[in-house]
């Protein structure tokens, strides 16, 4: 393959990574040579991570270290800044693009693709799809998670509250989190961008929806111990309703989630499962009408990884957690639960751009 490289000094080691990379990729994936590549170029004043061209296309890329959603959105706002030759394709590229974050771009409907060898890629009479292909950089580490569950405590007072501008000592009351946790959680979202500040020095989201969005990526709802139950009921609202009583009876702090929760806040569709986070399990599974089993359960109780679940949970004829910790629980649950996000988020999760 003939191809030429100029300004050869990439500002980044993943930068370098797509250089050695992108052009054998690219060329399997188009079906002829790239023929030039120019790294860290400068047009019109903006600077430009990566171009490649074929005899018949041209890609301008923006290279990022990671596919969490607040660099890709970062990323696709300075590739869109970019002035463009005629034809030429904006690409977004990383080293492997992670399942939430290829539904991100299909929504953007941005082309992207990995280091991994994986792509999706649209332009006037060109279609690439590539998949299938696993994370080559899996071990290359990932930066801090300002989701982790302590952590994620901040992000919930953030988005419950998303319009006032919060100082760190009322985080600190508010998630009953040391001042170090705190500081060190706000840190973590100021860096990828996910905060701004006032001149008191005060932070709220930059942009509410795109925290969820980042928070979401990272959000795992088997990551909670979920206990599998069977009960007697006709519906799962008769399920919930029982199971509601028994357990405020019991004095156990609970509330409603996923399906059950996004039906009672929404009415959007009846359920089979019934899903419960509960501080802890009952000792009395017989009590609350409960039956332990392998398979075709219709309740959860789910003892969370952290209590911060509970925060600012509302009675809706039961106890239901936030709309916010709804919409991640039902990320990763069966049934109708991809819809029950998809129109709850619309419903009740609409701030400010």
């Amino acid at each position: 393959m003939s191809r030429k490289a100029t300004d050869m000094t990439p500002r980044g080691t993943w930068e370098l990574e797509a250089v050695a990379r992108l052009p054998d990729l690219l060329g399997d994936w188009l079906g002829e040579p790239v023929v030039d590549v120019v790294s860290n170029g400068v047009r019109d004043g903006v600077e430009i991570d990566l171009a490649a061209r074929t005899h018949t296309h041209t890609v301008a890329v923006e290279v990022k270290g990671s596919d969490d959603i607040a660099a890709l959105e970062r990323a696709l706002a300075h590739l869109l800044r970019i002035p463009r030759i005629n034809g030429e394709i904006p690409l977004l590229m990383v080293p492997y693009m992670g399942p939430r974050a290829r539904t991100w771009a299909r929504e953007k409907q941005v082309s992207w693709a990995d280091l991994s060898g994986n792509a999706d890629i649209r332009a006037p009479n060109l279609r690439v799809f590539v998949a299938g292909n696993g994370n080559r950089y899996a071990h290359s580490g990932r930066p801090a998670n300002p989701f982790a569950p302590k952590y994620a405590r901040v992000s919930r007072v953030l988005l419950a509250d998303a319009d006032r501008w919060w100082r760190q000592r009322d985080l600190c009351a508010e998630t009953a989190l040391s001042d170090a946790t705190v500081s060190r959680a706000v840190g973590h979202l100021k860096q990828a961008d996910l905060l701004e500040s006032d001149s008191d020095g005060a932070v709220r989201a930059r942009a509410p929806s795109l925290l969820l969005d980042a928070w979401a990526q990272r959000y795992s709802f088997a990551d909670h111990r979920v206990h599998r139950f069977q009960t007697v009921a006709r519906t799962g609202h008769a399920a919930l309703q029982s199971l509601a009583k028994k357990l405020s009876a019991s004095g156990t702090t609970w509330a409603a989630t996923g399906l059950s929760a996004a039906y009672m806040w929404t009415r959007f569709a009846d359920f089979r499962l019934t899903t419960v986070f509960v501080e802890q399990l009952p000792r009395d599974m017989e009590a609350l009408g409960l039956h332990p089993v392998e398979r075709g359960e219709n309740v959860w109780l789910v003892v969370p990884r952290d209590e911060g679940v509970f925060y600012k949970k509302v009675e809706q004829g039961v106890w239901c957690v936030h709309p916010v910790q709804v919409y991640l629980d039902l990320l990763g649950q069966p049934e109708r639960a991809a819809e029950a996000a998809t129109h709850l988020r619309a419903e009740l999760l609409q701030w400010r751009a």
